[in-house]
């Protein structure tokens, strides 16, 4: 895979670049040496060490591929230390940007139509529970959350065991469609969940109608979280990106973002992104692997960026799809 680069592009306030180089390379960069990065260079324009002027720091670092940047950001997102050393030195910045970058012979071609045209299916209500089990008692609750979606009335129900690589996803991943909210109401599931085995369930309610391409065996969900003094507009170009990212990934064979209606768990979700996959392959490496994903739409996620709005840990939990739900 192409080598990957990511460039901090820093205006310091005037007098201090030195400075800022100086505890950059003290504060930063050995944390992102040990989390893989190579440091390439460090150039200041324009060079001159002004004392009333902003100069412009760009420094860019190399990861030998995109599995590399997720093993990067992997390590550093959940490292608060991270963040607190961008906070630290803003006193020393007026702006600053990171971006990703790659060559020009690493870029991928325009998207592709896909090869059938997707269709928008009938809206439905939509109920989503990460379910956290006593490992001893998983083959027993499992067994009767499956009861209890064959009893809830649902028009489509998944009940599975989470596959590996879920990111506080839970042990056991639920997923019901309803004509309605008032079929939902009139169910009892959430019932079954009480069950002194379960340790914690993250979980929304929503409604939206999902978009279908082709069929897959993977079901996965994302959980997440804006804050509510996000902007609007802000809210809708991250929408907008998550939304195109099947245009580019052809393993994503159906999905559906939604906003949440009702929340329960560690967090006040705000967003559930679904999506069907081709298999496992499809999204741990078309998925992952694009630069839609790495170089695009990550940054909203991304602590060590000024674009990120989504700050709390997010749920990513996917198992496998014995039939379609996304319908």
């Amino acid at each position: 895979m192409a080598e990957v680069f990511v460039i901090d592009r820093v205006v310091t306030k005037p007098g201090c670049a030195q400075k800022f180089i100086d505890a950059y390379l003290a504060g930063y960069a050995p944390g992102a040496r040990e989390r893989g990065m190579s440091l390439r260079d460090v150039l200041v324009s324009p060079p001159i060490w002004f004392d009333d002027r902003s100069n412009v720091v760009t420094i860019t670092w190399t990861l030998p591929s995109p599995q590399a940047w997720w093993q990067m950001t992997w390590q550093g997102r959940p490292d608060p230390a991270v963040a607190r050393w961008w906070d630290s030195i803003t006193d020393l910045v007026v702006e600053r940007t990171r971006n990703v970058a790659a060559a020009p012979e690493a870029v991928d071609a325009p998207a592709t139509p896909a090869p059938t045209d997707p269709s928008t299916c009938a809206s439905t209500f939509g109920v989503t529970r990460l379910v956290d089990v006593d490992e001893s008692e998983r083959g027993r609750v499992l067994d009767a959350l499956r009861a209890a979606a064959e009893r809830s009335g649902a028009l489509r129900a998944l009940v599975e065991p989470t596959l590996p690589g879920s990111r506080n996803g839970g042990d056991i991943l639920v997923h019901l469609r309803f004509a309605n909210e008032a079929d939902w109401e009139k169910s009892d599931f959430d019932e079954a969940l009480t069950d002194p085995a379960i340790s914690r369930v993250n979980g929304v309610t929503y409604q939206g109608a999902p978009i279908r391409r082709s069929s897959g065996t993977v079901y996965r969900a994302l959980l997440l979280r804006v804050p509510p003094e996000v902007e609007a507009e802000t809210i809708a170009a991250f929408e907008s990106e998550l939304s195109m990212m099947p245009r580019y990934v052809p393993t994503i064979t159906a999905w559906q973002l939604s906003r949440v209606e009702q929340t329960i768990g560690t967090s006040e979700w705000t967003h559930v992104f679904e999506q069907e996959f081709t298999d496992v392959d499809g999204l741990m490496g078309p998925y992952l692997m694009h630069p839609i994903h790495w170089a695009v739409v990550d940054r909203w996620f991304d602590p060590e960026t000024t674009d990120i709005i989504v700050r709390d840990r997010v749920c990513h939990s996917f198992c496998e799809r014995p039939s379609p739900v996304l319908s």
